[in-house]
């Protein structure tokens, strides 16, 4: 049986896990699990794991988009904008997404896993994916 304590529900005891702190949680005696309880906490994973897949997506975009237009001054600066845009669109996406699964968990007195923000994050880039499809545009 767990003890908790009154303020926000969180185990007495419960000190937050270190970045990324993934584990593999089926059949598991090698790792601990790990679990986030407090806002702060789920937003600041959030928000990691939200500008480290978007840096990589948009790093890659954006060399893309750099190589096409080789020999001209500039493309060195396009990768350049597509990471602050990726950077920034991680940073907004990461807090609307941290503090909205934060809320979703607290109020059912839930323990997160460590799994939950990286599979958000994942579920945002798949999204920024699907919506740079010309198609996708039409039937959403």
């Amino acid at each position: 049986m767990k003890s908790f304590i009154t303020n926000n529900d969180i185990p007495v005891g419960y000190v937050t896990p270190p970045f990324p702190s993934l584990y593999w949680p089926i059949n598991n005696q090698k790792y601990n699990t790990s679990f986030l309880y407090d806002t702060t906490d789920i937003w600041k994973f959030s928000i990691y794991w939200c500008v480290i897949l978007n840096e990589c997506f948009y790093g890659v975009t954006g060399t893309i988009a750099g190589v096409s237009h080789r020999g001209k001054i500039g493309c060195i600066w396009i990768i350049f904008i597509y990471l602050f845009c990726g950077a920034v669109q991680g940073m907004v996406a990461g807090t609307i997404m941290g503090y909205m699964i934060s809320a979703i968990y607290t109020s059912g007195l839930f323990e997160m896993s460590t799994w939950i923000p990286f599979c958000c994050a994942v579920v945002q880039i798949l999204f920024d994916v699907v919506q740079s499809f010309p198609i996708s545009n039409l039937t959403m």
